[in-house]
């Protein structure tokens, strides 16, 4: 049951990201540049999502407002009856999936083909100028990089949204480290060939996979777009229960290979879709930079380590489980059974 919530889960992650955006990171983990909101017009509400990639805007029934697009046309309308695209604006052409070539001729005069996209009063979208500056030159020993500005009419008077973009360095290398070195302590390990501690070598590492990927997956899940949606609670729910069937099995002393085989996947692939928090300056994923980094290197570590260790528990006899060290006294082989 757990091995299909797991494959559930995969498959939405893997199809998910497919429908979501046509520039830029899909869901980013973590950027380098941080787009920030500095002013809004009264009766509005906006935050960037995903770094500098979208903005969100929210505005109030009572208001009317035109976001401008790149020409100078009307692009989005919020208004009481929701929110409407202009398909004659040449950035709704940009933003689809994948991006159209916009007809020629679409500017600010061109007569505007509203269609309806939610009838709720919040909406996100692509919008380049958030990092149009992320192009240029940074002064030495500044992340400042710059002003962002969105033009918007509200109640047909001339209004904006702002904000600044920043910059930060990439983290070390140093974090790729620890991965290395689990590895190679476990297939020294290994050498040994010592029954015992394969198994304890095993049980160690599913444990430090299990509780990464809580951290980790849980920290993933409730990083809001602004807000936390259903599918994510949903998600939440199915990392719970894969946490839940993990310890249970290391409480009950079941080594069978296959359930080891199933930590170490979770835990690289919950790793490998967060692997961007190593490798840029600015965490967005819903935890502290140092705690995401430190979760995504050990399910890393943990989840690459384990699968030689599963390799060595399937050439043992009974499907996985460890036979009994040659030579063992009457106390030892009791003491053994009920290890396993």
């Amino acid at each position: 049951m757990i091995a299909i919530a797991l494959a559930a889960a995969i498959l939405v992650r893997l199809v998910a990201p497919t429908a979501a955006l046509a520039h830029g990171p899909v869901n980013p983990a973590a950027t380098s540049y941080l787009a920030t909101v500095d002013g809004t017009p009264a009766g509005l509400r906006a935050a960037v999502v995903d770094g500098d990639q979208r903005l969100w805007l929210q505005a109030d029934p009572g208001h009317t407002v035109l976001v401008i697009d790149y020409r100078g046309a009307p692009y989005l309308r919020f208004s009481a009856r929701g929110v409407a695209v202009n398909h004659n604006s040449a950035m709704y052409y940009t933003n689809q999936v994948p991006a159209e070539q916009a007809p020629a001729g679409l500017g600010a005069s061109t007569e505007p083909n509203w269609a309806v996209v939610t009838t709720g009063h919040g909406y996100s979208w692509h919008d380049g100028r958030l990092h149009a500056l992320a192009t240029i030159a940074l002064t030495p020993g500044s992340n400042y990089v710059g002003t962002w500005r969105i033009p918007l009419r509200v109640d047909g008077r001339p209004a904006a949204v702002s904000g600044a973009l920043r910059h930060a360095p990439n983290p070390s290398l140093v974090w790729f480290w620890p991965i290395l070195v689990a590895v190679a302590c476990v297939l020294a390990g290994l050498r040994l060939r010592e029954a015992v501690l394969d198994r304890r070598l095993a049980r160690a590492l599913a444990l430090l996979a299990i509780v990464a990927v809580a951290v980790a997956g849980t920290g993933e899940e409730f990083h809001g777009r602004p807000g936390v949606s259903a599918g994510q609670y949903v998600l939440v729910g199915v990392i719970g229960a894969f946490v839940a069937w993990g310890l249970s099995r290391l409480a009950r002393g079941q080594d069978g290979w296959f359930g080891y085989f199933l930590i170490a996947l979770a835990a690289i692939w919950e790793g490998a879709s967060l692997v961007g928090v190593l490798t840029h300056g600015f965490v967005l994923i819903a935890l502290p930079a140092t705690v995401a980094r430190v979760a995504v290197v050990t399910c890393l570590a943990a989840g690459a380590a384990l699968l030689p260790v599963i390799f060595r528990l399937a050439e043992w006899p009974e499907r996985g489980r460890i036979a009994q060290p040659a030579g063992a006294t009457a106390g030892e082989d009791e003491a053994w059974d009920h290890e396993l």
